[in-house]
């Protein structure tokens, strides 16, 4: 999807989403023939994260480091 559905998805500004890529909080996104950013459901819901995230009031590294736990299943419960 293009990066404005995948903002709208998201629940953040397209300026958002580029930023997030830009700083490699989410993976970058692959590219259409015409150049334009492309989204997976993926990144969709890792975007989703760390708006939530942001909002009970992380900072951006805290956000990566969440998401690292997240996607840890070997990680004890403890």
């Amino acid at each position: 999807m293009n990066i404005s559905y995948a903002a709208k998805a998201a629940g953040l500004p397209v300026k958002t989403v580029r930023y997030y890529a830009d700083i490699g909080l989410v993976d970058a996104p692959s590219r259409s023939e015409a150049g334009y950013r492309t989204y997976d459901d993926a990144s969709v819901r890792k975007l989703a994260f760390v708006r939530r995230s942001r909002e009970f009031g992380f900072g951006i590294d805290e956000c990566r480091e969440l998401w690292g736990l997240y996607q840890d299943r070997e990680r004890t419960s403890t």
